[in-house]
């Protein structure tokens, strides 16, 4: 629980980042790490003419993608990006002494980590994802260096003010007019320390979510989940409901629950999968039914088996996928110029291949939890009641492919269990002094993160 401090927790998109690489900011920056013809090659090979037809361009500018050292020059240039943003003292504080690096997120003791208001910094390509947290003096000194540069005498701060919509309302951010100048202050902040020629943060695209006395949630998103952090603390009944779609946070060293972070796939990988399942039916002309079919159940399995028990949680994906099972369903139905239910029972579609059926895996045979309409909106009072996604005639079961996956939380109790083990069997073995055989392992071969099988491929 923080005293009166803050702790927002800033998504930032960094946008243009591949097309406002400048070849001879670039050129220098090589020359720093690289043979001075190797660095020339580099940026050589990226300021050329485009010809296309009859037109033709010179890339002088911006970084060509799929170039075979494309990704090391990202990767470098990242890292000048990461420190112009970090600071060269808070980066090697984050990263440790090159003889013994720090592990991911985390510091070697308590006093390095606290004598900075930057705690946490990870970037995914072009995302990045800061926490900051901020005794009460340091906060007001932002704020008041923000508004100095950006007046607001008329409180027009919250207007505009980015938040996750997704959420009832009292789980989302509440724009407090001292969360919300702080919020914009740190993102100011970070914005001043990237010059906007070689890149530029739009605050359109980013996110400052503020955990203060007025704001028990932390909120952002990361590779395609929506994350809602409550701190045990914060919350108003002691038996609150853990539900499928939730992770419980443990204190690593004193095992206790401190928080329940609660899950939904976010709108960009909603669309994503939409715009997958359109270009199935799009590009399936005269393919053959099982082709379809087949596309369908990777495209699910896929989407299934990344986000699992966030997807029972998100109501609008699971109205996408009873959609766009039926859409597949009725271009196979087309294919045979007819819609009629009677001639298409579930048999068709869902019996294994090996007994005459297309072997569909099938999403869309759930119940959709409904909440009240008019109260939804405002509270996060639940389920009130459920209506069928897909139905049928024949008013068979059909499974469900939700049933046969394991949710990541267990998997990740599991995975724990599993590497404990195997560190046990492990030191035996050397007690022994014989190597692990696959018998030894066999239990446990197809489980935890990563899997124990990994550790016998070539």
């Amino acid at each position: 629980m923080l005293p009166s401090s803050d702790q927002p927790n800033n998504t930032k998109t960094r946008k243009q980042v591949f097309e406002k690489i400048d070849l001879t900011l670039l050129n220098r920056l090589l020359r720093l790490i690289l043979d001075h013809n190797i660095a020339d090659y580099i940026t050589g090979k990226n300021n050329v003419v485009l010809n296309y037809k009859d037109m033709n361009h010179t890339n002088s500018y911006g970084l060509i993608r799929g170039l075979q050292f494309a990704s090391f020059i990202f990767q470098f240039y990242g890292l000048v990006l990461d420190l112009l943003v970090l600071g060269l003292t808070r980066a090697s504080e984050l990263a440790g002494p090159p003889e013994t690096p720090n592990d991911f997120l985390t510091f070697k003791e308590t006093k390095t980590e606290t004598k900075h208001p930057i705690r946490l910094y990870c970037r995914y390509v072009e995302e990045f994802y800061m926490v900051f947290r901020f005794s009460a003096e340091e906060a007001k000194e932002l704020i008041q260096r923000y508004l100095t540069e950006n007046p607001d005498p008329n409180n027009e701060n919250i207007v505009g003010y980015n938040n996750k919509k997704c959420w009832p309302r009292d789980c989302r951010m509440r724009l407090m007019k001292h969360d919300v100048n702080l919020g914009r202050g740190v993102f100011w902040d970070i914005k001043n320390r990237l010059p906007r020629s070689v890149t530029s943060i739009n605050w359109d695209d980013s996110f400052v979510s503020v955990y203060s006395k007025d704001n028990p949630n932390l909120l952002f998103n990361m590779c395609g989940f929506d994350v809602r952090i409550l701190p045990k603390v914060r919350m108003v009944q002691e038996d609150f409901s853990i539900t499928d779609g939730t992770w419980n946070l443990q204190n690593e060293s004193t095992k206790e629950r401190t928080a329940v972070a609660y899950l939904r796939v976010d709108q960009q990988a909603i669309e994503k999968f939409s715009n997958r399942v359109r270009q199935i039916l799009m590009s399936s002309g005269s393919t053959t039914f099982t082709k379809i079919a087949n596309k369908w159940n990777t495209v699910v399995i896929g989407l299934m088996t990344y986000f699992r028990e966030a997807v029972i949680h998100t109501r609008e994906l699971l109205d996408l996928l009873v959609k766009c099972e039926n859409k597949i369903q009725t271009r196979i139905k087309i294919g045979l110029n007819s819609k009629m239910p009677s001639r298409f029972p579930p048999v068709v579609f869902y019996t294994p291949k090996e007994l005459g059926g297309l072997g569909m895996i099938s999403m869309g045979h759930v119940l959709i939890p409904q909440s009240d309409r008019r109260w939804s909106k405002q509270t996060s009072t639940g389920i009130t009641h459920f209506r069928s996604g897909m139905s049928h005639e024949e008013g068979q079961l059909i499974p469900n492919l939700y049933r046969y996956i394991q949710p990541w939380e267990s998997e990740f109790i599991d995975s724990q269990r599993v590497w404990a083990e195997y560190a046990l069997k492990r030191s035996e073995a050397n007690a022994q002094n014989r190597r692990l055989t696959l018998e030894d392992l066999e239990d446990s071969w197809d489980r935890g993160i990563p899997r124990i099988n990994t550790l016998f491929q070539k």
